[in-house]
This record gives C-alpha cells, sequence and structure tokens, in this order.
C-alpha cells in the first residue's frame, strides 16, 4: 500500500469515519510497518494535524488507540504479536514525542520576541532620517570643507576672496578688498544623498542645491559673461549684472544644455533620463546639444530627452518643481517612481520595486522633514500601492 493511502486510512480512523473493513487493513498495515516507517508516520501526521497551530497534537496514543479498538477484538487474538506490536508502537511513540517535545522547546527558547522584533522594526525606521543642511566645498587647491562641520556665523579668508558661512547656516561668497582673484579660480559645492544647501554667489546670485548635486564656480566672474557648471538639481536666482549699460548673462551648463539668463528665477534638473528647466520668471534661452535652442517664458518647462536628443516645451505650474526648496514634496501626477527616486535622494535610502508600478499616479503634498513611516503612509492612502521597510531599503508593491 502506498503511503499516502496508509495516511489516508488514519485520517479516516481520526474522524471516525473509517470502516470496519478499514480498519482490520490500517491495523494490519501498521503491524508490518517497519520502525522507521512508523517514525516517519509520526512526522507525517504532527505536520498534517489541523489542531498543531504550534502545539503537539493529541496523537501520542494514536497508534495504542487503534491497536486497542474494540472493533477490532472479534478479529484479533490475544497473543503474543499483538502485545509485541503495542510495546513496539508505544516505545516508538514515546521516543517520538520526546523528539517533539525537545524540537518545540528549542524552537519556543529561539523564537524571536515579538517585543524585541517590533522594537527592531522601530528602531530600523528611527534611523532613516530626513535630509538636511550637508554639504562640502572643495576649494581651487583641493582643500575640502565641511559645511555642516563649519560653526554658523564663521569667516574664512583666502587669498582675495572668503567664504562666510551666516547665522542662517547659508554660505556667502564675497571678493575682499582692493585684491582680486587672479585666473580662472574654480570652487565647487557638492550635496550629498540627504542634502542641500544654499549659498550666494560673488555676482550676487543666489543658489539653492538640492540633494545628491554638484556645482561649480569661479570665485570671481569675468567682466563679459557668468559661468556655472551643474550636475543634479538647483533654484537659481540669478542677480542683474551690467558692463557699460548693458547686460552681463548668466549660464548654466549641464552635460548636455546650456541655459542663458539675464536676470530672472529658474530650476534646472538633470538628474536622470531627461533635463528639466523650468523658468519661474524672467527669460531663458536653454540650447542643447542637438542644434535646437528655445526662449522660455515663465511657467514654461522645457523638457530634453537625452537618449533621443528630443525636446518638448510644456507649460506648467512652478509651485510644484520648486517646493522641495520651500521644503516640501510636491507631485502633481507624478509617477510612483518618481515620487520614490525624490524620497531616496532626500532620505538616502534605496527603492526596490517588487511590482510592475508604471501606471500608478500619485499627487499631493508632503513635508520632507517628516517621519519615513508618516511620509510614506501618506502615500498609501492612494490605495495603488503598499510599503515595506528592511533597513535602509524600502520595497514598493501593489
Amino acid at each position: 500500500m502506498e503511503k499516502g493511502q496508509l495516511i489516508h486510512l488514519i485520517q479516516q480512523y481520526m474522524d471516525n469515519s473509517i470502516s470496519e473493513d478499514n480498519l482490520i487493513l490500517l491495523k494490519n498495515i501498521l503491524e508490518q510497518k517497519t520502525d522507521e516507517d512508523l517514525i516517519w508516520l509520526w512526522d507525517i501526521l504532527m505536520e498534517s494535524s489541523p489542531d498543531t497551530k504550534g502545539d503537539v497534537p493529541d496523537v501520542e496514543h494514536l497508534f495504542q488507540r487503534i491497536m486497542l479498538d474494540e472493533r477490532l477484538q472479534r478479529n484479533f487474538s490475544k497473543g503474543t504479536k499483538k502485545i509485541k506490536t503495542i510495546r513496539r508502537l508505544v516505545t516508538l511513540v514515546a521516543a517520538a514525542c520526546i523528539l517533539v517535545f525537545l524540537k518545540f522547546t528549542i524552537d519556543f527558547i529561539n523564537r524571536p520576541d515579538p517585543t524585541e522584533a517590533k522594537l527592531s522594526s522601530e528602531d530600523t525606521i528611527s534611523t532613516i532620517k530626513p535630509g538636511g543642511n550637508k554639504a562640502r566645498i572643495v576649494l581651487a587647491d583641493g582643500t575640502q570643507l565641511d559645511l555642516e562641520a563649519l560653526k554658523k556665523d564663521t569667516i574664512i579668508q583666502l587669498e582675495g576672496y572668503s567664504v562666510h558661512k551666516t547665522a542662517d547656516g547659508s554660505i556667502t561668497y564675497a571678493v575682499t578688498g582692493e585684491q582680486r582673484v587672479k585666473g580662472n579660480v574654480y570652487n565647487t559645492i557638492i550635496t550629498p544623498r540627504g542634502g542641500e544647501y544654499n549659498l550666494t554667489l560673488s555676482d550676487g546670485t543666489k543658489v539653492a542645491m538640492n540633494a545628491s548635486s554638484t556645482l561649480r564656480y569661479p570665485i570671481n566672474f569675468q567682466e563679459d559673461v557668468r559661468r556655472v557648471e551643474l550636475k543634479g538639481e538647483a533654484y537659481f536666482d540669478v542677480s542683474k549684472q551690467y558692463r557699460n549699460d548693458k547686460r552681463i548673462p548668466f549660464i548654466v551648463e549641464t552635460d548636455q544644455q546650456k541655459l542663458e539668463v539675464l536676470g530672472t528665477s529658474f530650476n534646472v534638473n538633470s538628474y536622470g533620463k531627461t533635463i528639466e528647466t523650468t523658468l519661474v520668471e524672467g527669460s531663458v534661452k536653454v540650447s542643447f546639444d542637438n542644434g535646437q535652442s528655445h526662449v522660455l517664458r515663465p511657467n514654461q518647462q522645457a523638457i530634453y530627452m537625452r537618449e533621443s536628443k528630443s525636446t518638448a516645451i510644456t507649460n506648467v505650474d512652478p509651485f510644484y518643481v520648486i517646493a522641495w526648496k520651500n521644503g516640501s514634496f510636491a507631485f502633481e501626477d507624478a509617477s510612483i517612481e518618481e515620487v520614490m527616486e525624490s524620497v531616496a535622494r532626500w532620505y538616502d535610502v534605496d527603492v526596490v520595486f517588487k511590482d510592475d508600478l508604471k501606471n500608478k499616479r500619485f499627487s499631493g503634498m508632503i513635508s520632507r522633514f517628516e517621519d519615513m513611516e508618516k511620509l510614506l503612509q501618506s502615500v498609501e492612502l492612494t490605495g495603488s500601492v503598499r510599503f515595506e521597510i528592511n533597513g535602509r531599503r524600502i520595497f514598493v508593491m501593489k
């Protein structure tokens, strides 16, 4: 007989549906089984019993009850074979019970403490903090200034210029006295993931740097043009500069775009597969390496696709584009991928998509300084996605 049929007969016996003929058959089979078969059978019953649920099922005397069932008395002699079989089964069951008891005891001792697991989960979430004012400046000679460690209201005097960390924590450049910086001397400010910083260049232009961004700029701008190089995202409020009654242009270069302004406010985002330039006020001219150029008006956005080298001009609400510099995440019908990319940069976490969520969209506004758990709960309220946090990794799923 197959072992599956044997299990079926025992299950019939346990729920009192077994016939007398099948009971006799079951008894005869059990007598013929080896010790190894009976131990295997015990293990199967332990795993398949619907009453387990973490406790040992009440089958310790199951084999004895089968062999001593009163329905078998007229067909079962009182000979030595019966006694030996029962004794063998009792011995095996006792041994199996000891093993099972030891297993459950070890599992109980080694089981995760639910309180500790909860605390561990809370500790993990508590370690994911929002970003803040973190950046470093690389000077012309390679020396690095850790701006987070630099005390407020500190002035660093260098050759021909000074770097001032003001009372509000921002950085201001100034060319000092009559002495001028000789040649093209550049500094570079770098914000890490989870960092942002505000600085004022020597010409008075204010720049807000988003996370994971780099800006290279001269200490003293040339007389006919002002030029900086950007990777990542930054918001510019360009000061108006004149020479011989003619405005001096301000140029922002990314890897595949050149943006020229006279005096205006705009945002440049060059993180991913596109370069997005959004004009808040004034006017800008954007030129791309595909030879195209466009003049933007306020509330217009130029989107340059890197791979296809194509350009699109759209009307947008700048509120959503520059919300980051005002301390908020703001999205209008944004993809979940776009939302989580922003979250990942700011909270310095990794995001893993477990499902295809390309068609899921999100609209809303959330503080950039909200706890991670509350932020994710706000996104979950849409009902379109769920999140799980494991260490510094966030899993996104349907």
